[in-house]
């Protein structure tokens, strides 16, 4: 009777015990599939660069394309626009007339001032003659010396009432010249403030004509990098939006001091016959000539930083080897490798910190540098 009770029990114990023996069993073999998965696992992809040595173009400057002569046009008198014939963006001719004001006040001052005119000519004509008739009696004796004299002080304040007359009417005509604003030169118009039916003082800006066939690059560069920068400096620029266009040009200006905001001196680089496709407003790109020696770089990311040493991913034979490299310079997103690499290696510059040395990969796409 106590081997039947002591033999239940054991077999109770043995079936509580059951689930757990089987799910010790199913985690084993679990984690032996897992083990054995990641055995086989095939090559890791990662993206590559394979090292080129290329200018790394530190002194490449974004800029516009403005004009060399650029001027603000304006009415010498006071008016309301009643005519302002060109728009933003229109080419005139040098002579044509852009704008006008309302004149009806100056043509009725240069009619006045007309009239003045031929009353001092009137008055200039008969003192004239009295001074003649005076001298021809002076001569007879039959005036005296005084009378002469009244009689030449009169030709003379004629004579110049008249000289005032003709310039009070130069100054009206001319007046109503500027009435009429035409082009000092031939060129594009860049900029319109004003409207029809505007009422403008003199000197208030209408129009802005900027000359299209002497054009420059304007470019903002760093305050430590214009240092190394002069009057005539070559420069090589190019279109951001076709790159393969490009024009030579020379340094005219160096803004002597720095923008308080953003720390650069502004340069305009004066373009030697640069091509239609630069035209005023255009971005692009402007590159120091000279001094730019070949380096090579590769990205910021393809760096590894560990135990104080540098070093980057080189792909040998479907495997990375971790090399030790010596870094120089940042450009930009870039970094210069002086030591270590050579041109035509192939370099990871993805997911840097997740390899081990030794580990199969594959390639997924190359970048170009």
């Amino acid at each position: 009777m106590n081997m039947s009770r002591r033999f239940g029990l054991k077999r109770s114990r043995l079936l509580r015990l059951a689930p757990a023996l089987v799910c010790a069993v199913l985690v084993a073999a679990c984690g032996e599939e897992e083990t054995a998965d990641a055995t086989d696992a095939g090559p890791r992809p990662v993206l590559t660069e394979t090292a080129r040595r290329a200018p790394h173009r530190e002194n490449g400057f974004s800029g516009v394309i403005k004009a060399r002569f650029e001027t603000k046009l304006a009415f010498r008198s006071l008016g309301r626009i009643v005519a302002l014939s060109v728009d933003v963006g229109d080419r005139v001719k040098e002579g044509q007339t852009l704008a006008r004001i309302d004149a009806q006040t100056y043509e009725a001052a240069v009619r006045q001032a007309k009239a003045q005119v031929s009353s001092a000519h009137a008055r200039a004509d008969n003192a004239a003659a009295s001074l003649e008739r005076a001298r021809a009696l002076f001569s007879k004796n039959t005036i005296s010396s005084a009378d002469l004299d009244v009689a030449e002080q009169a030709d003379s304040a004629a004579a110049a009432g008249l000289t005032e007359a003709l310039a009070t009417l130069a100054k009206a005509r001319n007046a109503l010249a500027y009435a009429n604003l035409t082009a000092p030169f031939a060129g594009v118009v860049t900029e319109r403030p004003a409207e029809n039916g505007q009422v403008v003082s003199a000197g208030e800006s209408v129009l802005t004509l900027a000359r299209a066939d002497i054009r420059e690059a304007v470019v903002d560069i760093p305050g430590e990098l214009v240092g190394g920068l002069s009057i005539g400096s070559p420069f090589t620029v190019r279109l951001q939006i076709d790159p393969g266009i490009e024009a030579e040009g020379k340094v005219r200006e160096i803004a002597p001091q720095s923008d308080a905001l953003t720390r650069t001196n502004r340069v305009r680089i004066l373009l030697k016959s640069p091509p239609d496709a630069f035209r005023l407003g255009a971005l692009i790109t402007a590159n120091a000539q000279g001094g730019e020696e070949d380096a090579l770089t590769v990205p910021a990311a393809a760096i590894l930083h560990k135990g104080g040493a540098t070093f980057v991913w080189v792909v040998e034979d479907g495997k990375v080897v971790r090399r030790a490299v010596e870094t120089g310079a940042s450009h930009g997103a870039r970094t210069e490798i002086r030591s270590g690499l050579e041109p035509g290696e192939v370099v990871v510059i993805a997911g840097v910190r997740s390899l081990e040395d030794g580990q199969a990969v594959t390639f997924v796409d190359e970048v170009r540098p």
